[in-house]
């Protein structure tokens, strides 16, 4: 499964077990050098409803912190010890809420104060991650799994931030 030469890295095997039990069943991140020392990881398939594209980087094999990216989402310094329960507020939100493992919400804000984003906020733990990206245009499909974080949201539309 390792490519290059690497050893399978243990923050690969936690994100594989939750990708199993969030059911992809035949979830495996296809591991590969990026070159310095640094290594890449991804996976897509079917979860949530959704096509989902899942990655997973580091700077090297002992890395505290990855970056984790979800369709065009990226979460950055990720805890290694946290991207299990990441994945598992993101996708099964009202699962980790219960479990009291972490929650993810995407809304609708300003940023500099003009800039209408979405941003993916996401608790595992007492660890906070949050990712912004330009909002859509009108009209765009958003995947299964953004609109059940988005659910949860009121008719307010966008906060200032």
């Amino acid at each position: 499964m390792a490519g290059g030469g690497t050893d399978r890295l243990p923050v690969l095997g936690e994100a594989q077990a939750a990708l199993r039990a969030l059911g992809a069943g035949r979830a495996a991140l296809h591991q590969r050098p990026a070159g310095r020392g640094h290594w890449f990881a991804d996976w897509s398939g079917p979860l949530a409803g959704s096509d989902v594209y899942v990655a997973v980087m580091g700077r090297s094999a002992t890395a505290r912190k990855v970056r984790v990216v979800l369709d065009d989402w990226i979460l950055e310094d990720v805890a290694v010890g946290r991207v299990g329960a990441v994945l598992t507020a993101v996708f099964a939100p009202g699962a980790g809420r219960e479990a009291g493992e972490g929650s993810a919400a995407i809304r609708v804000k300003r940023a500099y104060f003009v800039l209408p984003v979405q941003e993916l906020r996401v608790s595992a733990g007492r660890a906070r991650y949050a990712a912004v990206k330009k909002l859509p245009a009108e009209g765009s499909e958003h995947a299964a799994w953004e609109l059940a974080l988005m659910a949860g949201q009121s008719g307010a539309g966008g906060a200032a931030g």
